[in-house]
């Protein structure tokens, strides 16, 4: 049996397909950029190789939706983002319509194991593929802090005795090329004087600080719990602290497809409490006038 996943990076969507063993048998990437109008060869490349199961991209997650079975809204939960206008992901979900045993993955603030009182007024605590990178790296490890550093997003996840039990994903952490969280006051005068867009928070990033932010919330959970930090990620050797594996594939992509062999009976199928989740990214947010964003979605 094949199993498939895809991890949605900035610059590149990476391809794996592993068997009932966990063994790789194929890797490949194709540019972020040519994804939206190339979304239909790459779905039949998956298709080639009849999968058993495939973990789709999934954006800030969505818990094990049949593709067949996906709407605009969930399209929207996935992006957060108007789901009639193309982009690499939605146009991507679309055309995996076609495939069979297709399913979308949870994002961390979608798992059972992260308290609830930690998701309030948050939406990004780690996106599906974070999610994935930390299921990959829970075949090899119980308990880890796994800090993911892509080519533009940084993420921190800590996983306890095989359970994911916190997280901050790449709009809250400053990365190397996006802003992270924003001043209150900044994002009020954007607000009121021009607008805050995807552009906004996805560019222009305090990488230095986000560093800094990383390093102190890693090493006060590694000593904290004993536990080992793991660095993940196409940039994790720009990072001077924690544990790096030297692998030729992305861990991300990998990870989702050990996810789809869990779920389907492979050797992993032991680590299935790991993806325990329910509900949408939004759920948490408590905030005065996010009613009207509620109002909103549900027109979708």
């Amino acid at each position: 049996m094949i199993f498939a996943g895809v991890d949605p990076g900035s610059r590149t969507y990476e391809f794996a397909f592993v068997d009932e063993m966990g063994r790789i048998i194929k890797f490949f990437s194709f540019p972020t950029e040519l994804v939206s109008k190339a979304s239909s060869t790459l779905v039949k490349a998956i298709s080639d190789l009849r999968p058993y199961g495939v973990a789709l991209p999934s954006g800030h997650g969505l818990p094990f939706k049949r593709v067949s079975e996906i709407t605009d809204k969930d399209i929207f939960l996935m992006t957060l983002k108007d789901p009639e206008i193309e982009g690499p992901l939605r146009n991507f979900i679309i055309s995996a319509k076609l495939l069979h045993n297709a399913f979308t993955v949870p994002g961390v603030i979608e798992l059972k194991s992260v308290d609830e009182s930690k998701k309030i007024n948050l939406v990004d605590m780690g996106t599906a593929d974070k999610v994935a990178s930390a299921f990959f790296y829970r075949t090899m490890y119980d308990s880890f802090v796994l800090v993911e550093v892509g080519s533009s997003f940084s993420s921190f996840l800590v996983i306890i005795d095989g359970r994911v039990i916190d997280g901050l994903g790449g709009s809250i952490l400053p990365g190397l090329n996006s802003a992270g969280f924003l001043d209150g006051e900044v994002a009020y005068l954007l607000c009121k004087y021009s607008k805050i867009s995807k552009e906004t928070i996805y560019t222009r990033g305090n990488w230095a600080l986000g560093l800094k932010l990383l390093q102190i919330l890693s090493e006060w959970y590694s000593a904290h719990y004993n536990i080992p930090i793991i660095i993940s990620g196409s940039k994790k050797w720009e990072v001077p602290f924690g544990i790096k594996h030297n692998f030729k594939f992305k861990e991300s992509a990998v990870g989702s497809a050990y996810i789809a062999n869990s779920l389907f009976g492979g050797i992993f199928r032991d680590y299935v409490d790991f993806l325990e989740s329910s509900g949408t990214p939004i759920d948490y947010v408590r905030l005065k006038g996010w009613e009207e964003i509620i109002s909103l979605i549900k027109t979708l």
